[in-house]
């Protein structure tokens, strides 16, 4: 195992110790891990549990008796626990960024309509409404959780709310994909989703590096900015396709294509909110898969 996980030389450090102390630093380091989940985290380790789904909590616990036992070596188990905190970490996060897309999607089409909303509007309307509920939503998982003082972490909220407000605006504006539905062009949802897609996600991309970088968690570095903007707009890209080109064929199922189709505001609400939370959940598995 490499000694720069988690930007610490323990792992290296307690390898080299006997099987009680290695035993006694992965407990402690899975109790680290627990005393850090809020509600979020223990809503997705829940799902988990219960469908047997990826790693959970039990996994780790038997992960643990297993290394206690020798079946599986110290380095084994180490990996096993570290990537049980970065797939709750990252869930807990996705699960905020939904939560803060659709609540900004609600806002903005009560406030201004069901028509289309554009980059005016969705920084107008969408933006502070992202960043007063991103910001809420993490420092009440961050109050949950068992870390004292973690939940008023001044940088972290400040960061929440900047954060916030770019998923607030990138997931309020329109893709213009209703554009192919109506005109009965399926390229034409296809393109228009790929090139919201790439847009919001190069946005969101450079902005949450620069933001690590004004707060001192990285070193700016004009290549990696570039890569940052690059991946996230890819991916954004790539699945702002596919969903556009989805929501042609639920369309087509439908037989709205070609047709103009009224809008509740309930109903642009449910439709655009959909679309959003589908649009993050494939770019976190297309994140998985290709860039982890």
């Amino acid at each position: 195992m490499a000694c720069s996980i988690n930007n610490t030389n323990s792992y290296c450090n307690v390898n080299k110790t006997g099987n009680s102390q290695q035993s006694l630093f992965l407990s402690q380091r899975f109790a680290e891990i627990e005393d850090k989940q809020g509600f979020l985290g223990n809503i997705w380790n829940g799902i988990k549990e219960i469908t047997n789904l990826g790693q959970s909590a039990s996994d780790c616990e038997s992960m643990l008796e297993k290394f206690n036992s020798g079946e599986v070596s110290f380095e084994e188990a180490a990996r096993y626990i570290d990537s049980f905190e970065n797939k709750q970490e990252n869930m807990s996060g996705l699960l905020s960024n939904i939560l803060t897309g659709v609540g900004a999607i609600a806002t903005t089409i009560l406030t201004a309509g069901t028509g289309s909303i554009g980059w005016g509007l969705a920084l107008l309307k969408g933006a502070p409404v992202g960043a007063l509920l991103k910001t809420s939503i993490n420092l009440l998982d961050r109050s949950t959780n068992d870390v004292s003082g973690d939940e008023f972490d001044f940088k972290q909220i400040t960061k929440d709310a900047i954060s916030g407000a770019m998923t607030g605006a990138t997931s309020a504006v329109s893709s213009g994909v209703g554009l192919g539905i109506k005109t009965g062009k399926i390229g034409t949802s296809i393109l228009n989703g790929a090139k919201c897609g790439l847009v919001c996600g190069a946005a969101s991309g450079a902005g949450s590096y620069m933001t690590d970088v004004a707060f001192g968690d990285e070193d700016f570095s004009g290549t990696k900015l570039i890569s940052n903007t690059a991946t996230s707009a890819f991916v954004s890209g790539t699945v702002g396709a596919v969903v556009g080109g989805g929501m042609y064929g639920i369309a087509d199922i439908a037989g709205n294509v070609g047709k103009e189709v009224s809008k509740t505001t309930a109903r642009a609400i449910v439709s655009d909110s959909t679309s959003s939370t589908t649009r993050k959940l494939l770019g976190q598995a297309e994140r998985n898969v290709f860039f982890s």
